[in-house]
């Protein structure tokens, strides 16, 4: 339960930052997908029903806000959340690379569902202006700002759930049975 609420926060405050403070550091007329990193963080780290969850509410936040329908940017955001979290059982504390990479693919899953669904769909096939000039510049940039919003996540995860001690086999009785 913790987890869902420590994500429910990262997702507002993701949100905030996505829409208002990213919006005005845009490097090659694009901004990080913040949400697509947490959705990806949640799946990586506590597997599909969370990022699923974390999808499911980053898409409803963005749907509501930006969206003239319902439910496009729940569902790519889902999706993203889902398919992420069957890779938890992959995760390995500590491992920078394969979060890394589940923020790309998330990021690659997010721009082509986009795509397909707000373009492609309306007869507008320039999948290759739309790969080079967005897909491409995003998931750079969401990647770098990934790896430090992953660093933060996982620090977070050790604050909530700290590590249980390990006992080397060696047995204690209570001191009324010694």
């Amino acid at each position: 339960m913790k987890n869902y609420v420590s994500m429910f926060v990262m997702i507002i405050v993701g949100f905030i930052l996505q829409t208002t403070l990213f919006r005005h550091l845009r490097i090659a007329g694009v901004s990080p997908n913040i949400l697509v990193i947490l959705t990806a963080i949640a799946g990586t780290m506590y597997g599909q029903y969370c990022g699923l969850f974390t999808g499911v509410i980053s898409g409803l936040f963005v749907d509501m806000m930006f969206s003239s329908i319902i439910g496009v940017n729940i569902f790519i955001y889902a999706v993203i959340g889902f398919i992420i979290g069957m890779t938890n059982k992959m995760y390995i504390e500590d491992d920078l690379i394969f979060p890394t990479m589940t923020i790309a693919i998330g990021d690659i899953i997010y721009g082509v569902l986009f795509y397909v669904l707000k373009f492609l769909l309306r007869g507008r096939l320039r999948l290759t202006d739309y790969l080079i000039n967005t897909i491409i510049p995003e998931l750079i940039y969401t990647i770098i700002l990934g790896v430090i919003v992953f660093k933060f996540a996982h620090w977070m995860d050790r604050k909530l759930n700290p590590p249980e001690p390990v006992h080397l086999g060696v047995e204690t009785k209570p001191d009324d049975e010694q």
